[in-house]
Formats: C-alpha cells, sequence, structure tokens
C-alpha cells in the first residue's frame, strides 16, 4: 500500500487523495468550490487529468465513517455529478459501501471503494510516474561519485590525502553497487538492456520488494517501514546522506550544482530518522 490505508481522521483522507492524485500527475485541489445551476457545491477532492485530450474532471466524496456509506449519499452525489458535469465520480470511504448503494452505482460513472482499493487501483501508476523516477533523479548525482568513469571526480580524487583517498574508497566500496542500480530507477524502458531483470517490475507487496529487491540492492540496511511512501521517503535519506558523505571527503560537491532533493516533500510527512539502519 503507498499509504496507511485507514487514517484516523477525514482530513488526512482528503489529502491522501489528493496526494496521491497529484503523484500520478493531475491537478487535484480539496475543498473546492464548483457552480451548478442550483447554485455553489463543496467536492471533496477535485482533480483534472491535464494529460488526457478532454482533460477526464474527476470528484471525489471522502466518508472517513465507521460504517458502509448509504444509498442515500450515492443519490445527492450523483446529483452532484450530473450538475458539475464531472466525467469519473469516486466514493472513497472506510468501508465501502452498503448493499443498495454499491447496487445503485452499477452501469454508472460512480465508484465506491475503499481507500485501500484506491490505492490499488493508482498502484501502478504511482510507482511508474512517482516511486521510481524520484528515486533515479535523487541517485544522479551520487552516482557520480561511484561510476566506473568520471573524469571530474578522478581529477579531484587525485588531489586528496592520502587518508581522504582510503575514506572515499571504503564509502565507494560499501555504496556503490547501491547507487548505482538506485540511479537506473527512471529507465525503466531501458532497464532490460541495464541486465536490472525484474527489479523494476510493479511489486505486489511492500515485503515483496524489501525481501526480493531491496535486500540484494542494498544488503547493509535493513529497512522499517510499512508504507511504500515511508519506504520512499527512507531510500531518498540514504541517497541524500550518501552524496553527503562523499561531499564531506571533498570539502563540498564538486559536481555542478543543481537543484537540491529534500528530504521533508511537500507530500509527505517528515522523515522518520529510523527507516533505514546500517
Amino acid at each position: 500500500m503507498i499509504d496507511d490505508p485507514l487514517p484516523e481522521k477525514w482530513q488526512d483522507l482528503q489529502t491522501g487523495v489528493q496526494r496521491i492524485f497529484r503523484n500520478v500527475g493531475l491537478l487535484a485541489e480539496i475543498e473546492v468550490d464548483l457552480e451548478t445551476p442550483r447554485g455553489s457545491v463543496n467536492v471533496d477532492v477535485h482533480a483534472i487529468d491535464v494529460r488526457s485530450v478532454d482533460k477526464v474532471r474527476y470528484i471525489v466524496e471522502c466518508k472517513n465513517w465507521g460504517s458502509a456509506v448509504p444509498q442515500s449519499v450515492v443519490h445527492s452525489f450523483t446529483t452532484v455529478m450530473h450538475e458539475t458535469g464531472a466525467n469519473i465520480g469516486f466514493i472513497i470511504s472506510k468501508h465501502g459501501l452498503q448493499h443498495g448503494a454499491k447496487m445503485y452505482t452499477q452501469n454508472t460513472n460512480i465508484v465506491g471503494m475503499t481507500y485501500l482499493e484506491f490505492q490499488q487501483r493508482y498502484f501502478e501508476a504511482w510507482w511508474k510516474r512517482y516511486f521510481c523516477p524520484r528515486i533515479g533523479d535523487a541517485a544522479d548525482r551520487a552516482h557520480q561519485y561511484v561510476e566506473y568513469v568520471n573524469y571530474g571526480r578522478d581529477r579531484a580524487y587525485n588531489k586528496l590525502s592520502p587518508q581522504d583517498k582510503e575514506r572515499f574508497d571504503l564509502l565507494r566500496r560499501q555504496n556503490s553497487a547501491s547507487i548505482m542500480v538506485l540511479s537506473m530507477f527512471n529507465n525503466q524502458v531501458m532497464s532490460p538492456l541495464l541486465n536490472t531483470g525484474t527489479l523494476l517490475d510493479v511489486p505486489k507487496s511492500l515485503d515483496e520488494f524489501k525481501i526480493g529487491v531491496l535486500a540484494k540492492i542494498t544488503p547493509h540496511i535493513t529497512w522499517y517501514c510499512d508504507t511504500f511512501r515511508v519506504l520512499l521517503e527512507g531510500i531518498l535519506e540514504y541517497i541524500a546522506d550518501t552524496e553527503a558523505e562523499f561531499d564531506a571527503i571533498f570539502g563540498g560537491s564538486i559536481f555542478e550544482p543543481r537543484d537540491s532533493i529534500s528530504r521533508v516533500t511537500d507530500d509527505g510527512p517528515p522523515l522518520d530518522e529510523n527507516i533505514y539502519h546500517h
């Protein structure tokens, strides 16, 4: 799962849906006022797929209730869908829809689901458009320290003291394979040619990915997390820490400056310093 499937607050459910929509490339906002023939109506989440030809519009009703959503809610939502001209409607709740509500949505453009089902619906797109590119981009500069040929690095290395050369060699031996493979994560089309096998295949579960993939890529690290988003933050932290260690040996980065990758993103909580352990 991408995030905790059972958020405590309804606000967390709204922002979670918005965040996943944004991660896969949609424009998404929460608490949006839309005009209808009967006046303004407030919707929990409004999203637009700007890459689609017809700019497909989504409206989402979030119900973090302790019971399944009744048919009356679906009736009201159907009116909102009709009057706003939205293309697809989601009713996302903790326990799904009641039987009558499910029957009512058949053959309509309204889908009722739990937050976990919503995450499963978009996981492949999230993996390919967000998880893998974030990792590959983050590892790009750190990879310059460990790649086989890099003339700029080699020139800087030759100026180091014997002690710093020893530090560099040790750090490179410890992390070169891990950083090299992580840097390939934004090259999924090229992965067969890069002999990465099934490393970048969409995983069936978090445990499968940690055991079957990360244990091979980062055998010196134990990952403590229960969602893919927390895992992503931990991997980004590991990459940033490794790059910082290389930078420290040279007294600063030896490569061209670029926009830094923040360890605390605007679509997730602050990093847990215990996500990964050497």
